[in-house]
């Protein structure tokens, strides 16, 4: 059976009092989200997903509810988009380093999958002229995460639009999941990477800047042409969505500068710790540490492989992901969108896990 073998060790292992394996905001309480009297109903008008939830996605990135798909997820969402786009040995572009369930589902849906790199020596951004000559006329999708995870690295406009440019060239859509987009991006990022052309399709949810993983409210956006083919795919998996989530997020969408504070109230003072560790560490860690990010991926400078560090870590009820579901043995995502004291004792732990050799 196929699936993500990171997906199952992080249900299964990641689990730590000290969390820093966490790759989205701390999760919400039910006193956080605001629910009236009349935030959810059991039944309603649902066909192709729920339109005041529609109505609220489109009206928050500019695009029309026509653009909008509604998705498990940001997994659920990028799966919708392989299964609508891709054909059993169809040509994928997709990054190294990246999110090993996009590479899961890849193989799921049997893409062939060739990869263009992002070097931590380049501060893990794509060198433009090596993704150039990888697109080939075999080529039917380009997959970039922005963040980057695992880096957190944002790319600006300048660079998704050559990309976008380049993948045009081809005649390929160009997927960017932008999960991490409303918390992490930079003031001069558009709202929405759907916003750089008609053959950008962009993924995101109320997971990882919000806190609302509950719910598991993902979307896509996309030209109509595109959004209604995943619409299409998304008949084999569902009838219809979940009302009682629909509404919910309906409510969360009506509250996200709030929750959105809420979300920098804990990150902030996360990244002054951060930031003073790594410049503390340096000689255990080299790192490429963002402007906003809610993770990062160190490399280490004294071993070959972090999973030793993780081992003796999770003896010690603290967490790290290990670099080799992401194909970087020497590398570790450090995450810490978590409470800040509980960063700061599991910072503590990290410290003495790097001395201990």
């Amino acid at each position: 059976m196929k699936g993500s073998v990171y997906m199952r060790w992080a249900k299964e292992h990641a689990a730590a009092r000290y969390n820093l394996a966490n790759s989205g905001m701390l999760g919400c309480s039910k006193e956080e989200l605001e629910i009236a009297p009349g935030d959810v109903e059991i039944n309603g008008a649902n066909r192709d997903g729920y339109p005041p939830l529609l109505e609220a996605i489109a009206a928050k990135y500019g695009v029309t509810a026509g653009q909008v798909v509604t998705a498990e997820g940001t997994s659920g969402a990028n799966f919708l988009v392989f299964a609508a786009l891709l054909d059993p040995g169809d040509e994928v572009l997709i990054e190294q380093p990246t999110y090993e369930p996009l590479l899961a589902a890849l193989a799921f849906v049997g893409a062939r999958v060739r990869r263009f790199p992002r070097r931590f020596e380049d501060g893990f951004r794509p060198d433009l002229d090596e993704l150039a000559g990888l697109l080939t006329d075999r080529t039917r999708l380009v997959v970039i995460t922005n963040s980057h995870n695992p880096s957190g690295v944002f790319l600006g406009p300048e660079d998704l639009q050559e990309i976008g440019r380049l993948a045009a060239r081809v005649g390929v859509p160009v997927l960017v999941d932008e999960v991490y987009q409303d918390l992490c991006a930079g003031e001069d990022a558009p709202a929405s990477h759907v916003h750089l052309g008609d053959h950008f399709i962009a993924t995101s949810s109320l997971t990882k800047s919000y806190g609302l993983s509950g719910l598991r409210c993902g979307w896509i956006l996309a030209a109509p042409e595109l959004a209604d083919r995943m619409r299409r795919a998304k008949d084999f998996m569902e009838a219809v969505n979940p009302i009682p989530s629909a509404t919910l997020s309906v409510a969360a969408f009506r509250q996200l500068p709030r929750l959105a504070e809420r979300s920098r109230a804990i990150l902030d003072p996360n990244m002054a710790q951060v930031r003073r560790f790594l410049a503390e560490h340096e000689e255990w860690l080299d790192c490429v540490l963002p402007q906003r990010t809610m993770m990062v991926f160190p490399r280490l400078r004294r071993e070959e492989d972090s999973q030793p560090l993780h081992d003796w870590l999770r003896g010690r009820d603290t967490s790290i992901v290990p670099g080799r579901f992401f194909e970087s043995p020497r590398h570790f995502r450090l995450g810490f969108a978590v409470r800040p004291e509980e960063v700061a004792e599991g910072l503590r732990r990290l410290s003495e896990g790097l001395r201990r050799t």
